[in-house]
């Protein structure tokens, strides 16, 4: 029972929710009518066009299409203006106003030797495409619509063509109070193909060679990592070298402050032996670092690929420490 009454509640309400918005939509159209008719007396046609559109959107009514018209027709919009005394023609005959029901028909009669047609003609086959998009100022045109002469205003009108895959085409076309124009959307151009990576030249052809390497010879990058190499290991033999020769001094210095060397040695002695011992330790590691260094290096270099053939000399002396090599 409680749902009978539930849905009775909402039978009853939903006509009264309509009835209710009806009644502000007339209220609102009214009050745009008035402010159309308002501007059109003071010979505001640009602005009063609008009012008049809204207040049919809201509440369609032969007068409220007449004045959308006759306001149409102050603009210079033939097309638009003929389209609503067309429509006029019906609502006035059925409200039985024969003078509504005249100026209707004289006026839309009037109108249609000023009217300016436009034909949109796709070419190149096109056409058969679902996926072609055709559009005149932003609107859709129907396929059934290319071919035929379509009234338009008078003005520029812009029409653009897109389909996947294909470059989108667009024109302009300027029309003339009266005018019979024709655009043709030519076939549509093949998007062109995104970057790629240009393969490497087979020897000797000058052809690509599928999968080849355009980047830099493995053997080059090889011998620039021997040097590189190369490089650390001499440093880290010239360190050796200071700390090496830092440690001898530190020793010399240790032993004259003894009456006998190891024995009768003051702190200043024991001091510098410390110095000299930590000395030494860092020279060992440097040397060592830097002769796997030099080692590593002369592989990387003699193991490298390449076209001829590649020379390289390590050494070490005292002090010292080289890498040379030719390519």
């Amino acid at each position: 029972m409680a749902v009978l009454w539930g849905v009775l509640s909402i039978a009853l309400t939903l006509p009264a929710q309509a009835q209710s918005a009806s009644g502000n939509n007339r209220a609102a159209a009214e009050a745009l009518f008035n402010e159309g008719r308002s501007l059109v007396a003071k010979g505001k046609f640009t602005e009063a066009c609008p009012k008049f559109e809204a207040s049919e959107q809201l509440d369609p009514g032969l007068g409220t299409v007449l004045n959308l018209a006759e306001c149409y027709e102050k603009l210079g919009k033939t097309a638009s203006a003929w389209a609503e005394y067309r429509e006029a023609i019906p609502l006035a005959r059925a409200s039985g106003s024969q003078v509504r029901l005249d100026l209707a028909t004289q006026r839309s009669q009037a109108l249609e030797s000023r009217l300016s047609t436009l034909t949109i003609r796709a070419m190149g086959g096109d056409t058969d495409s679902a996926a072609l998009d055709i559009r005149r100022d932003g609107v859709p045109v129907p396929t059934a619509v290319l071919g035929s002469a379509i009234p338009v205003d008078p003005g520029p009108h812009v029409i653009e063509a897109t389909a996947p895959g294909k470059q989108k085409w667009s024109s302009t076309v300027q029309v003339t109070d009266a005018a019979k124009l024709a655009v043709e959307v030519p076939a549509l151009t093949p998007l062109a193909p995104g970057p790629s990576a240009a393969p490497a030249a087979m020897p000797g052809t000058g052809q690509a060679q599928p999968g080849a390497d355009t980047g830099v010879h493995s053997g080059s990058t090889q011998r620039t990592a021997a040097l590189v190499v190369g490089a650390v290991g001499i440093v880290s033999v010239g360190i050796g070298a200071v700390f090496g020769l830092g440690a001898s001094s530190k020793w010399s210095e240790a032993k004259s402050h003894c009456t006998s060397y190891p024995y009768g040695c003051d702190q200043v002695s024991v001091d510098d032996r410390s110095s000299a011992n930590s000395k030494a330790t860092v020279s060992t590691i440097a040397f060592i670092v830097g002769g796997a260094a030099l080692g590593a290096s002369a592989v990387l270099w003699l193991t490298a690929d390449s076209g001829k053939t590649d020379s390289v000399a390590v050494g070490v002396a005292p002090g010292a420490a080289f890498v040379r090599g030719s390519f």
